[in-house]
């Protein structure tokens, strides 16, 4: 037996699709960028991933847990000066 799905038309999915566009057409505006089409934005991520804008922890090579505990280190040698 499969299982009962919704059906959905065309109309709802250009919907959703004309949605996800609008937004990442304001973030876009926000950031200063320009697009040929609208339809670029429809798919995809849309940030910048050099390392300044990056926020991800693992950038350095480091996981996360890594990093918490060279601060913690750092932190400790830093009460022991004092």
């Amino acid at each position: 037996m499969k299982p009962n799905r919704k059906k959905r038309n065309q109309a709802y999915f250009r919907h959703h699709r004309k949605r996800v566009i609008q937004r990442k057409k304001r973030l876009s505006a926000h950031r200063g960028w320009v697009a040929k089409f609208d339809g670029a934005f429809s798919k995809g991520k849309i940030h910048c991933s050099c390392w300044m804008c990056s926020e991800k922890t693992n950038r350095l090579g480091h996981p996360k847990s890594e990093l918490s505990r060279i601060a913690n280190c750092q932190e400790q040698l830093l009460d022991y000066d004092f």
